[in-house]
């Protein structure tokens, strides 16, 4: 091997290393755009509601039995059925109707907050990424797009494979592997 060919091959490593290390910093850059697009998305959806919900984020607002099934409104072209908060963790998200699939938003599965065995998927890489932060005794609260206020407590964190083994009344959950979720266990607070 001749000089030149190693300043060749050591140029052309050089020049992988800054290719990969560019891709690198635009798939970052893509990515933080796309985030800031969600959460400027749950944002304008939560600031909408507080219009169009009566009592929408008043701790005064209407106790008492609400829909069972849930009722839905769209706002910004979401079906949306309530907001899901859970002071401690900073979280206020808007929660999606059934079979409604949107980033950076919760999705009703099933149950309801008047039957009991409420049922709210998310995602762990973006609106639950705390949910394991929880501590038992921590306030969750549901508000309907009624405006009517269902209030729970953390009880308990768990792994889950079947849902019939789900005892809460409300339970909050993230797929933790292909086999199980994560569960945060939530009881009616009266």
């Amino acid at each position: 091997m001749t000089v030149t060919s190693g300043k060749k091959k050591i140029k052309l490593i050089v020049l992988i290393i800054a290719l990969a290390a560019a891709a690198v910093l635009i798939w970052a850059g893509c990515r933080f755009c796309m985030d800031k697009m969600i959460d400027n998305r749950v944002q304008t959806v939560l600031t909408k509601m507080e219009t169009m919900i009566p009592g929408f984020g008043d701790d005064a607002g209407q106790p008492g039995a609400g829909r069972d099934p849930l009722a839905a409104i769209s706002i910004e072209g979401v079906d949306i059925v309530g907001c899901l908060e859970i002071p401690s963790l900073d979280l206020k998200a808007p929660v999606t109707a059934k079979n409604v699939s949107e980033k950076g938003f919760p999705q009703w599965v099933d149950g309801s907050p008047v039957k009991g065995r409420f049922r709210i998927t998310g995602s762990h890489s973006d609106v639950f990424s705390d949910l394991a932060d929880a501590k038992p005794g921590a306030e969750v609260i549901f508000t309907d797009v009624d405006g009517i206020r269902y209030k729970y407590k953390v009880t308990t964190q768990y792994h889950l494979k079947d849902w019939d083994e789900a005892g809460d009344d409300l339970v909050l959950c993230y797929e933790s592997d292909e086999k199980t979720d994560f569960v945060l266990g939530c009881m009616t607070d009266l």
